[in-house]
């Protein structure tokens, strides 16, 4: 199969992911994390949430680590009123975002970028997609051979 022609892929590392699970699935309560969060400067650099199957809310983000005890503090403070809510941190994460344009046209884009990662043994901690973008998150010590395993898939400009 010949290479997928992409506007390009983003990369960064050391970040540290939140993963907080079993919140409220409540309308509000993303946007009240959130913008707490903001108000304390803590950049956020990447964001999914999802529904689990006990119709609970977990939500996954990546902020810098010098943030990360802050970030954690905050959620923690909010009044959810649940019981089985988490946070969990874990250190040394890097993101690839593979970018357009044209994603609209190219339906192959996420299965290929989840498919080379998964034959370099990279797994997936979380994914995020857009209309012109998809990123996923791995661990750093993965990173180059993430890295390599994406350029095998995707030609660059």
């Amino acid at each position: 199969m010949s290479k997928i022609l992409v506007g390009g892929i983003l990369q960064a590392k050391n970040y540290t992911m939140l993963k907080l699970v079993g919140l409220p699935n409540k309308p509000g309560l993303a946007g009240q994390i959130l913008t707490e969060l903001g108000r304390a400067n803590i950049n956020l650099h990447f964001i999914a949430e999802g529904e689990d199957c006990e119709g609970l809310a977990n939500m996954t983000i990546c902020v810098n680590p010098d943030d990360a005890k802050e970030a954690v503090n905050i959620i923690r403070s909010q009044k959810n009123g649940n019981k089985k809510q988490e946070a969990e941190e874990i250190p040394n994460i890097s993101s690839l975002t593979v970018y357009g344009p044209h994603f609209r046209e190219k339906p192959a884009i996420s299965g290929e970028m989840c498919s080379a990662l998964g034959e370099a043994d990279v797994n997936i901690l979380g994914i995020s997609t857009s209309i012109s973008s998809i990123c996923c998150l791995i661990k750093d010590e993965d990173f180059d051979r993430a890295y390599d395993a994406l350029l095998s898939v995707f030609l660059l400009p």
